[in-house]
């Protein structure tokens, strides 16, 4: 373990199983759907801000690529994960008009802040965690009416994460008293509130980290099955999703019996 990041620590804290079988194993994960409608999201807003006197290209030549590409993996888009719902899921023409959608909210709320950066690289040390942190903050910026530093994340799924994240990125940059925001793009969702950062503890944030890195380093690899498998993108990978007929795949990556402690 080189370094950490948000996105690990959220993984293994959902499922120890799924972090090992990705990052250890580096198991073939399943295609999705909703992740090219999120890339493609994000590289529209991050064309539009580098280039704010230009027409953007069309949300066709950000989603398509991305779908090409996952296609070369698994040419079936009937086998990717989608979300919405079981009847009418965010597939095909609808997940290009839910990239459409969400790049026009977001042009909408940019309209609110000074943008002062955009992915910007706020990685680092926190006090009491032994590794570096990765971290990539979407957007950094200036309220235009409050005249507060702010932190955005975009999101394009209909949940909103806990606040976990952005408090990551306050410890990490410490220079401001940020406000931070999920701003939830999809149509019909509800604006998140800002959240009050000013008070995050870098130790207190390290600690977490550190606490989640210890069990990675003892090997701890428990499988929380339930719920989520059925969006768990190593769902073919895993024995303790497999039932009485496990894949090929599963047996094939999933060794945490014998490289770790699976249960």
């Amino acid at each position: 373990m080189e370094y950490l990041s948000y996105s690990q620590y959220n993984s293994y804290t959902q499922c120890p199983r799924s972090w090992y079988l990705s990052k250890i194993r580096k198991a073939e994960e399943k295609q999705t759907w909703f992740l090219p409608i999120g890339s493609a999201v994000h590289d529209m807003i991050e064309w539009a801000l580098a280039h704010p006197h230009a027409n953007p290209p069309s949300a066709e030549e950000f989603f398509f690529p991305l779908v090409a590409k996952q296609r070369l993996v698994e040419p079936d888009t009937s086998k990717w994960l989608a979300g919405g719902p079981k009847a009418s899921p965010v597939v095909e023409g609808k997940a290009l008009q839910l990239v459409k959608d969400c790049f026009e909210r977001a042009l909408e709320e940019l309209e609110d802040i000074d943008v002062w950066e955009v992915e910007y690289d706020a990685s680092g040390r926190l006090p009491g965690l032994s590794v570096p942190l990765k971290a990539y903050v979407d957007i950094r910026g200036e309220h235009k009416k409050k005249k507060i530093p702010v932190i955005w994340d975009w999101k394009t799924g209909s949940t909103k994460p806990g606040n976990f994240q952005v408090e990551t990125y306050a410890a990490l940059m410490p220079e401001h008293k940020w406000q931070a925001r999920y701003v939830m793009l999809a149509p019909g969702k509800p604006k998140t509130r800002y959240v009050d950062l000013s008070e995050i503890s870098p130790e207190v944030v390290g600690m977490k980290y550190q606490a989640v890195l210890e069990q990675m380093q003892a090997k701890i690899y428990k499988a929380n099955a339930g719920f989520g498998c059925q969006f768990c993108f190593n769902q073919d990978n895993c024995l303790a999703n497999a039932g009485v007929l496990p894949t090929r795949q599963a047996i094939y990556y999933d060794r945490s019996a014998d490289d770790g402690y699976p249960y």
